[in-house]
């Protein structure tokens, strides 16, 4: 054949017309299941019944084992379905189905397909143990699809050409990837396993299928996975987002059809799992049938059909393990997991998500907002409670505005939220930034008439305003203020070694410029809502994290907006904004900062602190608390240019004495002026503001 034949060929097979088969007729018509499946050969619909249904719905087509009703036995109609979720157990044949999809795009109605994966090795497993596999087994494939090995084939392991097409292999965890091409059909493979928000730019499941929209109702999308934890499972929520179909079979008694409940129905004699049988659930009837009844004569005329209305182009299917083929997943095997979960939490999780394809609930890992906010106190915002010793602020950065909140510490950790501030305006401009300088150098007089100033601030630079963060805190590092972002590995410290960002021309690192500090997130979170749940059971005077009467909703929904996924070792986002709870975090990483090292102080430690910040008499400077005149020139003497500032709480201790000089200035008639003093190397002390200890400078 010339080229020019050649040519035209490949122009011909591109605009003709879709052909008019669906993917169960195609799947039986041309699927050869290699030699590595369990049951290789030629595809038998008869052997997997339950996915024909599925796989019409997303071939678009009229199907004839889904009904609209029980008595209803007309062809039900698929034709505006884009979006098919399935919601499977393992072992069902669902990862099959997808294989099938494939195939028939590419051989009988061709177009640009994106396959979608937890991560590129996953994709590049795919490739290797499904795609190639089928490719080769199956000649329709094998004539448009060239061998990735061959030379000349214009292949890859991740990007497969065809006549008509281009099929995409990528990973979850790059937005670029999901967002480079438009295409008429998505496979979304295990989307429990995807990354909630990748590179900040959204969910990757709907950036996969925003690249269909122009098809319209010409694309198809698949999505499956195997169900985790409720509220965060994004294959749940896909499910509940459609029609809800469920796959009816009829009783072999009594005849009257339903779909398998594990809870409900499945019945056995304790510690003998082969006795297990399945009940009827229909009124009057209750007999217990055997798996191979069920399966057999149960099976003829089964069919799905929908439980809810759903948004009219989502078709979701439920499927749980109790439906696999007789061999597959017997029901005496699935009593024994059950009886061996009973007793470990863990087992329990799996059976849950894999068996009966069914989110696990776990109410213990979740707070409500509303029991955070019902223990709210009446205290002020911007006022000091009782106790609290050291202020601390944090600074997480949107495109329209700078959120802050101020924390108070005392004693064990015990934190405050003392303030929650929205700064409005663009971070790239100067107004916001200069709004924060008002706020961070605006001390804050607690009840004993002594003012604090913030110690410490970690501001946030995530995202889109990195530069200007580094900006800002590249001119303020002697003030305490630094950057801050999540450490890209799970389980760090709350607060990890610096980083130097600022380099020369020629590329050296410049060590006093900007740092960045790692801050370990899921270890902080971990510790926030740890003590949370704990005060649920403490007293009001012995709880750890106290929160004002002042802050509104929205405050107690941001901070509980995230949950943690055992099933995946992550913490879950549970709705869009959580600034609350970021702004917590940074304000853990400030305590945790070498510069304070609050949570290292021991009893003498905070005592000293007391002394300056709560003096326990009448008039501080009065004739006969000299001592406590003597503790405030110890803290800090302005007359000597050398005066030495030391580090950690040392140095937060001699700001705190600047503050007294000023509050005695007040009392004798001057205005109290709050100083920054510059920090200097650190020098031998023989007279401390407080005992000398190893605590302050070396730990």
């Amino acid at each position: 054949m010339g080229a020019i034949d050649s040519f035209l060929k490949t122009i011909t097979e591109a605009i003709r017309p879709d052909q008019r088969i669906g993917i169960a007729e195609w799947s039986e018509r041309h699927r050869i299941l290699p030699e590595s499946s369990p049951e290789p050969g030629q595809w038998r619909n008869s052997r997997t019944p339950y996915l024909v249904g599925i796989m019409d719905a997303l071939s678009g087509q009229s199907s004839s084992v889904t009904r609209y009703a029980h008595d209803d036995a007309r062809l039900f109609d698929n034709i505006g379905i884009v979006i098919v979720g399935l919601k499977k157990g393992h072992q069902l044949g669902g990862s099959a189905l997808g294989e099938n999809f494939i195939g028939r795009c590419i051989t009988s109605a061709a177009g640009n397909i994106l396959a979608v994966f937890a991560t590129k090795d996953d994709a590049e497993k795919w490739e290797m143990d499904r795609f190639e596999p089928m490719r080769h087994s199956t000649r329709e494939l094998r004539k448009r699809v060239k061998d990735a090995n061959r030379k000349g084939s214009d292949n890859t392991k991740l990007r497969k050409r065809f006549p008509g097409g281009l099929l995409n292999l990528v990973s979850a965890t790059r937005a670029g990837r999901l967002k480079s091409t438009t295409v008429r059909y998505v496979l979304l493979e295990e989307v429990d396993e995807y990354e909630l928000n990748v590179d900040g730019q959204g969910n990757p499941i709907d950036l996969a299928i925003n690249r269909t929209s122009n098809f319209g109702r010409r694309a198809k999308i698949f999505a499956n996975s195997t169900p985790t934890i409720k509220r965060r499972s994004q294959i749940d929520r896909l499910f509940e987002r459609g029609d809800q179909r469920r796959y009816f079979v009829h009783c072999p008694e009594c005849g009257r059809p339903q779909f398998f409940d594990w809870h409900a129905g499945m019945k056995w004699t304790p510690g003998d799992p082969s006795t297990v049988v399945y009940h009827c659930q229909a009124l009057g009837c209750g007999i217990g049938s055997p798996e191979h009844a069920w399966k057999t004569r149960g099976y003829e005329g089964a069919y799905w059909m929908p439980t809810a209305a759903g948004d009219g182009k989502t078709a979701s299917f439920h499927l749980s393990a109790l439906y696999a083929p007789l061999g597959w997943r017997p029901w005496a095997e699935l009593a024994a997991d059950y009886e061996l979960a009973l007793t470990d939490p863990e087992k329990m999780i799996a059976f849950v998500n894999n068996a009966l394809a069914e989110c696990y609930e776990d109410k213990s890992a979740e707070m409500k907002w509303e029991t955070i906010k019902r223990r709210a106190e009446a205290y002020r915002l911007r006022t000091i409670p009782i106790g609290c010793l050291v202020l601390t602020a944090s600074v997480d950065t949107q495109n329209d505005r700078l959120e802050v909140e101020v924390s108070g510490w005392g004693r064990g950790l015990r934190n405050w939220t003392i303030d929650h501030v929205v700064l409005r305006g663009d971070p790239s401009t100067p107004e916001p930034w200069a709004a924060l300088d008002r706020l961070l150098d605006a001390p804050i007089t607690n009840s004993f008439g002594v003012p604090m100033r913030i110690e410490l601030c970690a501001i946030d630079s995530g995202g889109s305003r990195t530069q200007d963060v580094y900006d800002y805190c590249r001119l303020r590092r002697h003030r305490g203020v630094f950057a801050v972002k999540g450490a890209r590995d799970k389980h760090k410290p709350i607060i990890g070694r610096p980083t130097d960002q600022d380099v020369t021309i020629r590329g050296k690192t410049i060590k006093n410029g900007v740092q960045l500090w790692p801050v370990g997130t899921d270890t902080a979170k971990d510790r926030i809502f740890g003590t949370l749940a704990a005060d649920e059971e403490r007293e009001v005077t012995e709880r750890r994290m106290h929160f004002s009467t002042d802050l509104e909703d929205e405050y107690f929904e941001q901070l509980t907006a995230e949950a943690y996924n055992v099933s995946k070792d992550r913490w879950d986002k549970l709705r869009k904004r959580n600034e609350a709870l970021d702004l917590k975090v940074y304000n853990f990483a400030c305590a945790y900062h070498p510069r304070l090292r609050l949570n290292a102080l021991q009893d003498a430690d905070w005592a000293a602190l007391e002394v300056v910040v709560e003096p326990r008499v009448r008039d501080l400077f009065a004739a006969s608390s000299d001592t406590a005149q003597e503790v405030t020139a110890e803290v800090v003497d302005e007359t000597q240019p050398e005066a030495v500032q030391t580090s950690g709480i040392g140095e937060a201790a001699a700001r705190l004495g600047n503050l007294l000089t000023a509050l005695r200035d007040t009392h004798a008639g001057e205005a109290p002026v709050a100083t920054v003093e510059p920090q200097r190397a650190e020098q031998p002390q023989s007279s401390a503001w407080v005992p000398r200890r190893d605590n302050w400078l070396r730990r």
